[in-house]
């Protein structure tokens, strides 16, 4: 039998009408949502068909339908546990892809429209904005190529990017810029210049004569007028003739003061002015980007994720008898981490509320800031439902030991948080134990510093990954010997430990800190997969096979396991290139095998005989075939394995296949397009982890984001 507490059950009965709950970290805020769920379907009679629950992720709408489902069947309604199946419980977006399903045509979309993967969007994207920035350049405004000089394509494309995400995640269908209007124009700050030259001119004629520093203010004075003579708009350099320094007491006056600030008040608007030429530049950029964005999506009868979002806004906006269907369909509207709503999502939920809609959240745990989600509008919704008597708090943590609540408060508190709630320990303070539950580990920045010991460097990177800080190598051992310590003493057991980063890009450096301790890891999420080096070893080897004379992917080739050669053979090479001006030509001259010595000799002749096979029946084979082929021939899979974290790397090798074959299901056979797709992905520093490795029941240390980990539970943490 479930027991709730007195704030839960307040929870679970105030049904009838709106609410806001704002729930603690494992508060069992879950727990109220099924229970809700529940008693709306047995209680309050309501047909499951009209529940709307809006979860975050998939993984939680399967979650909490399942959790449904078991706890009416342990209430005995077994004919209720199976009608659940037809509540909506999903997230926002496969919401929103079903009522497009059933209303394409109303939408203005085809009714097989597709929502398109992130490697197709990130490529439209790029297409659109080349296509976006030809059109600004093709007749230029004036500013319009010193704005692209001074920017740079990279880094404006990316900021127009961004600013077409966030705009859309705000409701705009066709994002533009804000208008920019400046407070005061340029002619305005020329008339504001006028009196106070004419007045401190005036003064300056009784003032000392043979002092450099008024002569100087005389000087700037005279050119203040030539200036403010002179027809149009001045130049901003014209201004650097009109500074002064004050030493003199002629220069302390009020009326040197107005005249200085008249002055800093023209340089103002001149800025003002050019940087609203530039934004008037920029928002046609954004314009022309997100015509020619959504021309892309359109030839390919697709749409993006804020696509599905902005489409079911309009719908529901602009069709009073859509909006009306739904709005009589659900009779409850349940919406999880309301904390990570966006403008556009909460003006969506809004045309579904018909007053009895429950929303939950935890401010302390809005972790998708960076997808444009806004904690201030759970903020304001807390507000107004609290006003209302429509608000709800759950305190108690029923997760944690009171000790680790207790340094979380004191850590981040309300000293941090205004309006911060303390967590309530609900679960008893246990039996002392010989160590404290909660630690600090301290490594230092000076490992960064220049100068460090060699020895104590190498020694540091040691079997860990090339291109991380020193400083972040440093933390990454003293975790993984910490974890050690935790393990051998008996304090836990490896599948109780789990290891939280920050952020997803850290995960393999310490996933290798923890293979050195002798650990077998299991890392859920992360990025940084296509820069892998087995992925950079066989995309080459790819591009090598279908073009010898890639340079870079022929010599990423014969520097990786997949040839051998050592770094003196991989010098012999270059100089034999500059020789024969062709470095596939090189490496088949006779020429170059004398200069080599015996293993590279070796290593490039049995190279040479299996690549030379390769190329010429490359075309029976497909993608996957192609890296398998290479992989075994070469013996690659060996060399991985024997490397630090031999297993992941070969599961890496394995993934690639995988994804090669998909990409020639969808792309057909072109190698080309693979590598390509493969150095776009690692560009865009796309969320792709690495392989899962099959453990075959071995104890392993989890390790994944703080963002991952949100919910789940840990003996070590």
């Amino acid at each position: 039998m479930t027991h709730f507490t007195a704030e839960q059950r307040a929870a679970i009965e105030q049904r009838d009408g709106p609410l806001l709950l704002s729930a603690n970290a494992g508060s069992g805020k879950t727990s109220v949502l099924v229970e809700r769920l529940v008693a709306a379907v047995l209680e309050d009679g309501i047909p499951p068909a009209q529940l709307l629950a809006i979860t975050f992720t998939e993984k939680a709408a399967g979650e909490l339908r399942s959790r449904v489902r078991a706890r009416l069947a342990e209430l005995g309604e077994r004919v209720a546990a199976r009608e659940i199946e037809r509540a909506q419980i999903s997230t926002i977006h496969g919401f929103c892809s079903g009522v497009l399903r059933a209303h394409a045509v109303a939408a203005g979309l085809d009714p097989a429209f597709t929502v398109l993967p992130g490697s197709a969007t990130r490529e439209l994207r790029a297409r659109a904005f080349d296509d976006a920035l030809a059109e600004l350049l093709s007749e230029p405004a004036d500013g319009a190529l010193d704005l692209v000089a001074a920017w740079g394509p990279d880094r404006l494309r990316d900021a127009v990017e961004e600013v077409h995400e966030a705009l859309r995640s705000q409701g705009q269908t066709e994002p533009r810029l804000p208008p920019c209007r400046p407070p005061r124009t340029v002619q305005e700050a020329l008339a504001g210049l006028r009196a106070p030259t004419d007045l401190f001119t005036e003064e300056l004629r009784g003032g000392r004569a043979g002092v450099k520093t008024v002569d100087a203010a005389r000087e700037a004075l005279s050119a203040c007028h030539e200036l403010l003579a002179a027809p149009g708009t001045p130049a901003r350099e014209a201004l650097d003739a009109l500074r002064i320094a004050r030493g003199a007491k002629e220069l302390k006056t009020d009326a040197c003061g107005a005249w200085v600030a008249a002055v800093e008040a023209l340089g103002t608007a001149l800025d003002d002015e050019e940087a609203a030429a530039d934004h008037a530049l920029l928002d046609t950029l954004l314009g022309a980007f997100a015509r020619a964005y959504a021309a892309g999506k359109r030839a390919l009868s697709g749409v993006d994720y804020d696509d599905l979002q902005l489409l079911v806004r309009d719908l529901l906006r602009d069709r009073p008898e859509v909006r009306a269907g739904y709005a009589d369909r659900f009779s409850r509207v349940m919406v999880d981490e309301f904390q990570d709503t966006n403008a556009l999502q909460l003006e969506l939920i809004g045309f579904l509320d018909t007053g009895r809609t429950f929303l939950v959240g935890d401010e302390l745990q809005s972790i998708y800031g960076f997808r444009h989600a806004d904690v201030t509008l759970f903020r304001r919704q807390r507000a107004a439902h609290h006003a209302r008597g429509e608000a709800a708090v759950l305190a108690t943590n029923w997760r944690s030991h009171p000790e680790l609540l207790e340094t979380i408060n004191g850590a981040w508190g309300e000293v941090v948080h205004a309006g911060y709630v303390p967590l309530v320990a609900g679960r008893t303070a246990e039996e002392e134990t010989a160590a404290p539950r909660t630690e600090l580990l301290l490594t230092s920045t000076a490992w960064d510093a220049p100068g460090l010991d060699a020895r104590l460097a190498d020694e540091l990177g040691a079997g860990m990954p090339s291109g991380v800080k020193a400083s972040k190598l440093a933390e990454a051992r003293a975790v993984a010997r910490r974890v050690r310590t935790l393990v051998d003493a008996g304090e836990c057991r490896e599948e109780e430990a789990v290891v939280l980063v920050r952020a997803a890009s850290d995960l393999h450096v310490f996933a290798r800190a923890l293979e050195r301790e002798g650990f077998a890891t299991l890392a859920g999420g992360g990025r940084g997969y296509w820069l892998r080096q087995p992925v950079q070893d066989l995309t080459s080897y790819l591009g090598a096979l279908i073009n010898p004379r890639d340079e870079r992917a022929l010599f990423g080739t014969l520097a990786s396991p997949l040839c051998g050669l050592s770094s003196d053979g991989l010098a012999h090479v270059a100089a034999a290139a500059r020789e024969h001006g062709d470095a596939w030509r090189a490496v088949r001259s006779v020429a170059l095998a004398r200069r080599l010595g015996g293993a590279d000799a070796a290593a490039l002749e049995a190279f040479l005989i299996r690549f030379g096979l390769e190329r010429t029946t490359a075309a029976r084979y497909g993608l996957d075939e192609l890296i398998e082929r290479a992989v075994v021939r070469s013996g690659y899979d060996l060399h991985v394995l024997r490397l630090p974290g031999g297993r992941r790397r070969l599961a890496n090798v394995h993934k690639l296949e995988r994804l090669a074959a998909a990409y020639e299901e969808d792309h057909g056979r072109d190698v080309r397009g693979f590598i390509d797709h493969a150095q776009a992905e690692a560009e865009a520093d796309v969320r792709e982890a690495d392989a899962p490795v099959e453990l075959s029941g071995a104890p392993a240390i989890r390790l994944m984001t703080i963002h991952a980990a949100k919910g789940l539970e840990f003996g070590v943490v």
